[in-house]
């Protein structure tokens, strides 16, 4: 049954100090939350969990008899809850790094927090829980992916039946639309919806990303004509895979491609992920300073993923840093990841690329990325990708109910 109010919450706080579980249960009394347990350790709460229907459980860290660690671990193999609040006096640290394991094993770690327990903590975790329990349907049913060929891929190149989304990049102040994202789509005739996270490696693994990169980005550069003829002149942002940066051309055909539809280069950003600085840092270098000096903008996606560091993100002539979903997802509920996203807004700041975070999905999570001065923001709390004729009308409608959620 899906729960729609933190007062329908079932919560379990787990803790074998009587002070900290009581000012946690109290916190959840002062949220209207009306069935709540206690357990005074691991095996006590694994008693109440298996005689209980429980949906949220509070997890201190350090407990004698069975400590947190192992109390997550087994509810994730017994399948005896879903989500997760950890809580300790221990180094942030280290309680970051059981929140890394408890997802690990399949648990939603709602927050990760040093105590005692805050309610203004609790009660965000609790509304990311309910969030969560009404997205959970939609997101399973992306998990199953059919599997397609390089072949199929190839054909659908030749038929046309690639398309593009259009996810909408807006200021941090103001929500004003800066520009949008384009996104691959593939819906197959026979197999449905192709996910790109599969078939972009496959282009890649079989020689045919230039083939599907150059098919999509004239899709793109087409409906930017027809926007601009519309007066909208929004940036667009086009996804390369670094295996294109090997070309030494690339700057050539594309300064020819945006010419020949009357669109300026400083209109297009091109995201190349942090990966691609991983590899042939010379040849990628090259690449994106030649499409620099032609007055492309340059962005480092999925900043965060990889194992990019400040050194060479300073020699990459980049004009904008993303940042991954990874480090924006319940940043709300998370001071450590909250420190770290600072840090790296901050250096972003000092090597003068703008910010845009990724995979925005709540209101408290905002707020933070606005406190914290991220200049841009994309995600589903304001809009999913959508059909190009789909986003003239959120512009008409949509930006505005964004504008007065926030008000």
């Amino acid at each position: 049954m899906m729960i729609e109010r933190i007062q329908d919450i079932r919560l379990l706080v787990v803790d074998d100090s009587n002070v900290q579980r009581q000012h946690a249960q109290g916190l959840a009394q002062q949220l209207g939350v009306a069935a709540i347990f206690g357990a005074v350790d691991g095996a006590d709460a694994l008693r109440v969990l298996q005689q209980q229907q429980v949906d949220v459980v509070i997890i201190d860290l350090e407990m004698p008899v069975m400590d947190g660690v192992e109390l997550l671990r087994s509810i994730a193999q017994q399948q005896l809850a879903k989500s997760v609040i950890i809580l300790s006096s221990k180094d942030p640290v280290l309680i970051s790094s059981v929140g890394t394991m408890a997802e690990a094993d399949g648990l939603y770690v709602l927050g990760t927090f040093h105590k005692p327990m805050q309610v203004e903590l609790l009660k965000c975790s609790l509304l990311r829980f309910l969030q969560d329990s009404r997205i959970q349907p939609t997101a399973v049913q992306d998990t199953a992916l059919p599997e397609v060929t390089a072949v199929e891929l190839s054909q659908a190149l030749e038929r046309n039946e690639l398309s593009l989304a259009y996810q909408p990049k807006l200021t941090v102040q103001g929500l004003l639309l800066r520009g949008v994202e384009a996104l691959a789509r593939w819906h197959h005739p026979e197999k449905g919806f192709i996910s790109p996270g599969y078939f972009i490696p496959l282009a890649e693994r079989h020689g045919i990303i230039d083939v599907l990169t150059r098919h999509l980005l004239l899709k793109a550069l087409k409906q930017k004509q027809v926007w601009q003829q519309h007066g909208l002149g929004f940036h667009l942002a086009f996804n390369l895979s670094p295996l294109s940066l090997a070309d030494p051309h690339m700057a050539d055909w594309m300064t020819q491609l945006v010419t020949d539809h009357s669109i300026h280069p400083s209109d297009l950003t091109l995201e190349v992920t942090e990966n691609a600085l991983l590899g042939e840092l010379a040849c990628a270098i090259q690449t994106l300073a030649r499409l620099r000096l032609k007055g492309f903008n340059i962005a480092i996606d999925d900043y965060g993923t990889g194992f990019a560091n400040a050194q060479q993100l300073s020699r990459v002539p980049a004009t904008e840093l993303k940042l991954d979903r990874s480090l924006v997802d319940r940043v709300a509920s998370r001071p450590q990841q909250r420190t770290i996203l600072a840090s790296t807004v901050d250096l972003a700041r000092n090597l003068k690329l703008s910010t845009v975070a990724e995979g925005v999905e709540t209101l408290e999570d905002f707020l933070v990325l606005s406190e914290l001065g991220v200049d841009q923001v994309q995600g589903f709390y304001f809009s999913r990708p959508l059909p190009a004729d789909e986003l003239v009308t959120w512009l008409q409608q949509g930006l505005n109910q964004c504008r007065k959620a926030l008000q």
